[in-house]
């Protein structure tokens, strides 16, 4: 399976003694989505630091359906991708700072409508 359990995932942030907020950040973010209702509906794995999050689970990699990539791109910055396209070019993609990683998260997920509106405006307090 490719897709891990979001204990795993978080573990694997948590185990991370760098002092760079970007990934603090992810650890943190990983935290919140396993003890939340969005845990029951994303799936993801890591690769290398980045998280890569789908709405099913995934079996066979490599995996070449649409995800969102949350990628540390400085010490204090993460850029979200939607990778949803060949074209490098035409992906949404949002940079912000480490400390906005979960109200990002939030909005994305309401965008895309992955989520009903009612559960993460319950997640936004």
């Amino acid at each position: 399976m490719l897709t891990k359990a979001w204990e795993e995932i978080a573990a694997t942030y948590q185990d991370y003694a760098g002092d760079r907020q970007s990934i603090q950040a992810l650890a943190g973010l990983a935290k919140r989505i396993k003890g939340s209702p969005l845990a029951r509906g994303l799936f993801a794995w890591t690769s290398m630091f980045d998280l890569c999050i789908v709405q099913t689970e995934v079996s066979e990699h490599p995996y070449n359906g649409p995800l969102l990539r949350i990628a540390p791109t400085s010490s204090d910055q993460l850029e979200f991708t939607y990778e949803d396209t060949t074209d490098k070019t035409k992906r949404w993609r949002r940079t912000v700072d480490a400390s906005d990683a979960f109200p990002r998260l939030l909005k994305f997920l309401d965008q895309l409508r992955w989520f009903p509106r009612d559960v993460l405006d319950s997640l936004s307090g």
